[in-house]
């Protein structure tokens, strides 16, 4: 497996791979009392941001009489630990000198109340082994070396705080992953979904944060929220770049602080929350258009997963045909040809649009063998020369005939296009009909015709 390096403000990600291994490691906070009550005590956590104080719900609890119920927090930063006051009784002292905040030094001694700490940023590695054999992981299946190398990253994130921020095509199964991570990471709590894509915009605040009673007209009773409704478990955020930019530093300030104010409220609600986000879109393009705030863009990228295209994966293809076909309680039966079929096709839906196929295909054939025609893949000639494109298990193709990787995707995109353009001929420019067809949801499709034929709608 090829070795990559992804840097994000605050906590730091190297991920190192090879044929059976494979190591992450991102940035922490280590901690040591030297003095006073709970002298000896040493922690290490992989979250960007530490509370001390004597309160129970603290990270770090120092049962020391001189220290408040929310005396302080560390923050990890780019520039280095930033050691904050959170207006404690008796103050926070960084080598005998009071702060309101400050930059960490090295080897400096900190004061809170009796006790003397040593604050330090430190490396936190997790390594994992990655089988040759594994056909599966949770609800993800398939075999391929991309998703061995997925399965070895969820292991080695899973068990962690850590946010994590996934990045793939609509369709492709980022809510398998976020479930997979959640199934791993021992949390006790449950795994909450929600999508910012259908939110009304006007409400979004109120259904991640929630309210009281009486905070608006109509609020008759009080509400949770996705964040409170996760607590002690995770919270995805499923396309996070349709998040209303008005919003963002609101989420940005739960991430770090890990509290939330409900509409109405006049105190924070502490949260439990491992928080995972998705989207389709180039964040990083977002943010140099402005339309995305980069410093949450950062905090959420801490430890980025791309996950690949079903079209990246063909070999795997037939695998999770057949698991689909299982689950779905389908009573119909793949020919070989049929299997090849779908190899060669580009997938623009990913495994939604795969569903939708084996499902009409099952409805045609009954119990019968599926045959390629029984497929109903769009433009089945086009698909077809993809095979000389990128060659599959099973299938040859001269390598000195291959079009170049910019040429192929030129390829396919042209063939998305005429995809497209097919099935709104077949369905007399119903988008909905179009967007059910094709497996892909309808503001996926309207944006395709927006940057292929310059329309809204």
């Amino acid at each position: 497996m090829a070795q990559s390096d992804s840097r994000s403000t605050g906590t730091e990600i190297i991920i190192a791979a090879s044929a059976s291994a494979l190591r992450v490691q991102f940035e922490a906070i280590e901690l040591q009392v030297i003095a006073g009550p709970d002298m000896g005590l040493e922690a290490r956590l992989g979250l960007p941001n530490v509370r001390l104080g004597s309160a129970p719900d603290n990270d770090i609890v120092l049962n020391d009489r001189a220290v408040s119920r929310r005396h302080a927090e560390i923050q990890l930063t780019p520039q280095g630990l930033l050691l904050r006051d959170l207006g404690s009784t008796n103050g926070t002292f960084i080598n005998n000198v009071r702060i309101t905040e400050a930059y960490v030094p090295a080897d400096a001694e900190c004061t809170l109340g009796y006790s003397r700490l040593l604050i330090r940023q430190c490396t936190e590695e997790r390594s994992v082994a990655v089988s040759r054999q594994e056909e599966r992981l949770g609800e993800l299946v398939g075999s391929s070396e991309r998703m061995r190398e997925l399965y070895g990253l969820i292991r080695a994130v899973a068990p962690t705080p850590t946010t994590v921020h996934l990045h793939g095509e609509s369709g492709s199964g980022k809510e398998l992953v976020a479930r997979t991570l959640h199934a791993l990471s021992g949390r006790p709590g449950p795994l909450v979904v929600f999508d910012a894509s259908v939110a009304d915009p006007e409400m979004v605040r109120n259904d991640l944060f929630g309210h009281i009673k009486g905070a608006f007209t109509g609020a008759t009773g009080s509400r949770e929220g996705a964040f409170r409704q996760a607590h002690t478990g995770t919270l995805f955020i499923d396309e996070i770049g349709e998040l209303p930019l008005d919003l963002q530093p609101r989420l940005l300030r739960v991430l770090e602080t890990r509290e939330v104010m409900p509409i109405g409220a006049d105190k924070p609600i502490r949260v439990d929350v491992r928080v995972i986000t998705a989207t389709h879109r180039d964040l990083a393009a977002m943010v140099k258009a402005g339309r995305f705030r980069a410093d949450l863009y950062y905090r959420l990228s801490v430890v980025p997963i791309e996950i690949p295209m079903l079209r990246e994966i063909s070999s795997d293809i037939p695998r999770i045909a057949r698991h689909l076909c299982k689950q779905l309680q389908l009573s119909c039966r793949l020919s070989e040809a049929a299997l090849q079929a779908l190899q060669c096709y580009s997938w623009p839906g990913n495994v939604r649009e795969l569903r939708n196929v084996l499902e009409r295909a099952a409805v045609l054939r009954g119990d019968q063998e599926v045959r390629p025609e029984d497929l109903r893949l769009p433009r089945d000639e086009l698909a077809a020369s993809v095979a000389s494109v990128t060659p599959v298990a099973g299938y040859g193709g001269d390598a000195g005939a291959r079009s170049s990787a910019a040429d192929a995707r030129a390829h396919l995109k042209d063939m998305e296009r005429q995809m497209i353009l097919d099935a709104l001929a077949r369905n007399q420019n119903n988008k909905a009909a179009v967007a059910r067809e094709l497996g892909i949801p309808l503001s996926t499709l309207k944006r395709r015709i927006k940057d292929y034929f310059g329309e809204e709608d």
